[in-house]
């Protein structure tokens, strides 16, 4: 069993963070498939140039992040990352009723994080009910 937070409600034991994974292309290009040769001529139509793609986070995503973290680590709760770039990820934010990212989960009551300055004392009044 995982430790609950001992201040106000003994419910929580985690946070769910929802985030956005962005794929950027990178300068880089890679070469997908192998060229076939018969000896003589070298076909490239059986290989494909494309850009290398990175996943990127937002800033505002990745500073609610570090905020949560941040003070899950100080009361012991865990943190549940949910990148609502993917098909998983929209569907459970679809549940949740959260329409933009950041968005932060405490036992049931969901953050629009639209101010990180102000989030960590969001969150410990949600625990503190």
């Amino acid at each position: 069993m995982s430790a609950l937070i001992a201040i106000g409600n003994p419910m929580i034991d985690r946070i769910e963070v929802y985030i956005r994974n962005e794929e950027v292309a990178t300068n880089q290009a890679i070469i997908i498939g192998h060229p076939i040769s018969d000896g003589l001529t070298t076909h490239y139509c059986t290989a494909k140039e494309t850009l290398k793609t990175e996943r990127v986070m937002s800033e505002a995503d990745r500073l609610a992040l570090e905020v949560v973290q941040k003070f899950a680590g100080q009361n012991g709760l865990r943190v549940e990352v949910c990148d609502v770039s993917t098909f998983r990820g929209q569907l459970r934010a679809r549940l949740k009723g959260i329409r933009k990212t950041p968005a932060v989960v405490v036992g049931g009551n969901r953050i629009e994080v639209q101010n990180i300055e102000t989030l960590a004392d969001r969150l410990k009044s949600f625990l503190e009910e």
